[in-house]
């Protein structure tokens, strides 16, 4: 492995990047900054794009975030050699010249539009003096709202450095518009310092293996740091370069939102809930599909791939986040529940199965009525059926079971299929090929055709950089190996699941595309979008404990007999109120 654990939960770092570049997100409330970084014969490369997702330029779309890229080095000291990097919330990396010592920490503002590059040189063999501008225009961008100045300032002035002397200079690069003032805050290091503390303080996992309690602080810290200020409030994106100042009813909806409730954390459960609201007034007497995503700070929508299951997503991610946090819907909830319930009931084919155009994969591969939108609205009716028990509205409870039970027979009779000698599913009717979606239904509790169901994506689509999307191609996605895993952990398979979460979290914790769970490869090219990571979080809330709710709270699995110590998870947001668990 390229990377090595220096600090259990907190900090890796390697010392060989020759030949490699690398890259990370780093997110605040108003900016996203990607670092790339490398080394080539031993010389330190480095690349900088930020992004500004509240300044929109047109077309103000999914992608009209504001981004200025290849922001040139700020200071010039000849051509550095590699030392190390080390990523800890923050990304460190060290190197050397001729008579200096360079330590540099790149790092985003936790609340304004602003990221930092901090730099400290030490002049160890002799007088070192560092080149650069006290104050430099970047870019000036005509935005939709005015003219956008993205400009980088020191906060000291040129000079020398004396042998033996070392000396910080902090650079700021920020966003602003024409009319008003340039950003600025003071010790902005130590609030994002506090903020990752923050995500790490909850929710905090010992299993007495190092490689999955550090991917798990490190998937806490990229899930939660991905909140962005917007005009309809403070949302959570999955970033990436391309998705900010929007949602989507999978990434935030599904995979998020049901993270976020267990941390208890102010910021993500309010952006939680936003994003809920956002999709209120989409919800039409008429029942017409509720879009896909709703873009540009909450001006606008995307729709390209027509109903891809998404009520059934809302109503599942919802039904799961009111369930943990202990709470009853309020009275949009309760009316985007209902229209949810409703849009789903309309769509019930003869046969059982959810009527929809696609599904998250938004038409890549073939689809139709398939499996995961059935999946998704027989869990989340389940789910509802279980909230409107705890609100004391059995009428509406007995309605959602009633749908679900519906849904249930369509797994077997409409979805059930045999498929390369596996008793399995046909993910639509007609797919003669395994596909890796076809975990959905063990998630959610159906166990009928779980061995062989589970047997056939290990044996077909099961590859070293993660599940392939379908037979016969070589794309591979992180999200349907993380509920893959989880769905192992589920149906009881616990050995195998904690193996393969073991060899999973070590690869993109230690290996060559470090340190978060990915999107997809070579689509994507392996982005850390921000949701993979909190479904990677929900691994170990849904998969290895099991949590699961009834009437009077939540469950657990009774025993992790493969973990030898034991689990630990301290500090769980649960009805209401912070608990612990252990599991010995």
């Amino acid at each position: 492995m390229r990377w090595s654990i220096v600090k259990n939960k907190r900090m890796t770092e390697t010392k060989d990047l020759e030949g490699h570049t690398e890259s990370l997100e780093m997110s605040g409330e108003r900016v996203s900054g990607i670092i790339g970084y490398g080394a080539k014969g031993g010389k330190l490369r480095l690349t900088r794009d930020i992004v500004f997702p509240s300044f929109r330029i047109q077309p103000n779309d999914t992608h009209g975030s504001y981004c200025v890229r290849g922001a040139a080095a700020p200071v010039l000291l000849g051509e550095e050699t590699f030392e190390k990097a080390q990523i800890s919330g923050i990304l460190t990396l060290f190197s050397h010249t001729g008579n200096a010592l360079i330590k540099r920490s790149f790092y985003p503002s936790t609340t304004l539009s602003c990221f930092y590059e901090d730099i400290k040189i030490t002049a160890v063999r002799g007088d070192v003096t560092p080149v650069y501008e006290e104050t430099e225009r970047l870019e000036t961008k005509l935005g939709c709202e005015g003219y956008i100045y993205a400009d980088r300032v020191a906060d000291g002035c040129p000079g020398v450095i004396k042998k033996g002397e070392t000396r910080r200079i902090v650079f700021t690069y920020r966003a602003y518009f024409a009319n008003a003032q340039p950003p600025f805050e003071t010790d902005p290091l130590n609030k994002r310092i506090k903020r990752v503390e923050e995500l790490l303080s909850v929710c905090d996992l010992t299993t007495g293996d190092d490689v999955i309690d550090t991917e798990f602080a490190f998937a806490k810290i990229r899930a939660g740091e991905s909140l962005f200020r917007t005009k309809k409030g403070l949302i959570h994106c999955p970033g990436g370069y391309d998705y900010y100042a929007a949602v989507w009813c999978n990434d935030q909806l599904e995979y998020a939102a049901p993270w976020f409730a267990f941390t208890g954390d102010k910021k993500a459960m309010e952006a939680s809930v936003n994003a809920f609201r956002l999709y209120e007034p989409y919800m039409n007497d008429e029942y017409r599909p509720i879009p896909s995503s709703i873009v540009a700070e909450g001006l606008d929508y995307w729709n390209g791939a027509g109903d891809r299951g998404d009520a059934a997503m809302y109503l599942f991610g919802l039904s799961r986040y009111l369930l943990t946090v202990g709470k009853a819907p309020d009275a949009g909830q309760e009316r985007a529940l209902d229209w949810c319930t409703e849009y789903i009931a309309r769509n019930i084919t003869e046969e059982g199965a959810v009527f929809s155009d696609s599904d998250e994969l938004e038409g890549r591969i073939s689809t139709g009525v398939n499996l995961a939108t059935a999946s998704l609205s027989y869990g989340g009716l389940g789910l509802l059926s279980v909230l409107w028990q705890r609100c004391g509205k059995e009428d509406k409870s007995q309605k959602a079971e009633k749908l679900k039970e519906r849904i249930k027979g369509a797994f077997e009779g409409y979805f059930g299929a045999g498929i390369g000698g596996f008793k399995t599913y046909a993910y639509h009717k007609g797919c003669k090929e395994v596909r890796a979606w076809n975990c959905l239904p063990v998630y959610m509790g159906v166990f009928d055709r779980a061995n062989d169901t589970l047997a056939s994506i290990e044996s077909a689509l099961l590859s070293d950089n993660g599940l392939k999307t379908h037979e016969g191609e070589n794309v591979t996605w992180d999200r349907s190996t993380l509920y893959f895993i989880t769905s192992l952990f589920r149906a009881g398979q616990t050995e195998k699941a904690f193996s393969l979460l073991k060899g999973y979290s070590e690869k993109r914790l230690l290996g060559e595309r470090v340190p978060y769970p990915v999107e997809a490869y070579p689509e994507g090219n392996m982005r850390h979008l921000s949701a993979e990571s909190a479904l990677y979080c929900r691994v170990i809330t849904d998969g290895i404990l099991n949590i699961a709710f009834n009437k009077g709270g939540y469950t657990l699995r009774e025993s992790v007999p493969f973990i030898p110590g034991g689990l630990s998870l301290k500090n769980v947001f649960t009805d209401g109120k912070y608990t612990d668990i252990e599991i010995k």
